[in-house]
């Protein structure tokens, strides 16, 4: 068995604002690097119940802000890391190559959607673009953007860890997955959290069952051909992102796009949230 870990930061036990999950000078700085800490910790949480519940492998990426935030001495030495700059984002690993089938995902440290009244750092993918992602007309947070792409490649998730806010909207939209409550949230930057030996004995818990219901997971394939829509912050990031061939400007900050499949449809709203960070970083 190969178990896939997508491993982001905002969700992690111990982080509230998000000056600790960027990198900084002084106290931000410092903030930082403990975040790092705190990101190992539960990476090697979910990694030692894998191996304990039958892995062969496993294999963690880094989806975290430039994706080269683990350090490679802090991981489990039984897993494999995947960091740096990634096409695929989010999703590097799965689908491409002879070496990209996996049995299970896991997606560790992840956060609600852009807009959730109470989720901690809530944003989808961007928080400087984009302000709401739909796929079918239903919101969809990182966790089942994602998933789309892994469902597509045969590989369902099977636990999704973070705040209650993100368990909240993972229920709705991933209802087979285990969730995994490592902090409660009171605003975009405040919880209240559990310590971080509280939350990687969660998450170990949390894998554990998971893995004890396999048979039960189910891959996420929303119903063909997928139609989404992005509601970008601002016009001028629509504008960058509709000169996308095959996208449809549907309003003044929208752009609507689809894919033929799960794989297509996820490579498409990457390519638009990154035509869109353009007048941004410019």
């Amino acid at each position: 068995m190969r178990v896939y870990v997508s491993i982001d930061m905002e969700g992690l036990a111990g982080i509230a604002h998000p000056q600790q999950v960027s990198y900084g000078r002084g106290v931000d700085r410092v903030d930082y690097d403990r975040a790092r800490g705190l990101m190992a910790g539960e990476a090697n949480a979910a990694i030692d119940a894998a191996f304990e519940g039958g892995a062969r492998e496993v294999i963690v990426n880094d989806s975290h802000w430039q994706m080269r935030n683990l350090r490679a001495e802090d991981l489990d030495s039984r897993a494999r890391l995947v960091l740096g700059d990634k096409p695929l984002s989010m999703t590097q690993g799965v689908g491409e190559g002879p070496d990209a089938a996996f049995d299970a995902a896991v997606f560790i440290g992840y956060h609600a959607g852009a807009g959730h009244p109470t989720g901690v750092i809530a944003h989808t993918y961007s928080s400087a673009t984009v302000m709401d992602v739909r796929v079918g007309g239903v919101s969809h947070n990182e966790a089942a953007l994602n998933a789309i792409r892994l469902g597509h490649h045969g590989v369902p998730v099977i636990l999704v860890s973070g705040d209650d806010a993100l368990a909240g909207e993972v229920e709705t939209l991933l209802p087979w997955a285990e969730r995994v409550v490592v902090k409660h949230g009171l605003g975009y930057s405040l919880a209240d959290s559990l310590s971080p030996a509280q939350a990687a004995e969660a998450i170990r818990e949390g894998v554990r069952r998971a893995l004890g219901r396999l048979d039960e997971m189910v891959r996420y394939e929303p119903a063909l051909p997928l139609e989404g829509e992005i509601d970008f912050r601002l016009p001028i990031q629509a504008d960058y992102a509709a000169v996308l061939p095959g996208t449809v400007r549907s309003g003044g900050r929208t752009v609507g796009f689809g894919g033929r499949d799960g794989d297509a449809f996820y490579r498409t709203f990457v390519a638009l949230t990154r035509l869109a960070a353009t007048p941004v970083a410019g």
